[in-house]
């Protein structure tokens, strides 16, 4: 008999040694308790900021910015320009009437323009309050396409 044979032979008689021969059966498990839910609701309007402010446009990240909404079945629409060298937000051009803008966890609120309160979001969005009336605005930096309006049409020859 080889020297691994008998070692082979020995451990199993070793392990034999450790059964548990008329011994109470090992009890069952009870699997039918579901884990503890994990409070996940502050977390994931962490992340969902996070992952927002990741991958859209901040307001007046690119400067000068066109908002549009509509109020009383009219389309409404406001110019606003970062002034007074950074610390305030003016409406129709660098030289006009002057806001201010405060940051909340979700939006840039712009306050004492217009009479109304806007409620910038990420990413191009938002509401305009007006007598505790609220609705939806959509706004663009003015270099990304809503300049003056002076620049020629986009047509080309080219089927599109």
């Amino acid at each position: 008999m080889s020297a691994t044979r008998a070692t082979a032979i020995l451990g199993l008689l070793a392990l034999g040694a450790c059964a548990q021969i008329g011994a109470e059966p090992v009890p069952r498990m009870d699997f039918s308790v579901a884990p503890e839910q994990l409070e996940a609701g502050p977390y994931a309007a962490a992340y969902q900021r996070t992952f927002e402010r990741s991958l859209t446009e901040a307001p007046f990240e690119f400067g000068s910015m066109s908002v549009v909404a509509t109020e009383d079945g009219q389309l409404n629409t406001y110019q606003f320009f970062p002034c007074q060298g950074g610390q305030g937000v003016c409406s129709g051009g660098p030289q006009g009437p002057a806001g201010r803008l405060y940051r909340s966890p979700d939006h840039y609120v712009l306050t004492g323009l217009h009479g109304r309160t806007f409620w910038l979001g990420y990413g191009g969005d938002g509401y305009v309050e007006r007598n505790d009336t609220y609705v939806s605005l959509a706004w663009n930096a003015r270099s990304l396409g809503t300049g003056d309006g002076t620049s020629g049409p986009l047509e080309t020859p080219y089927p599109h």
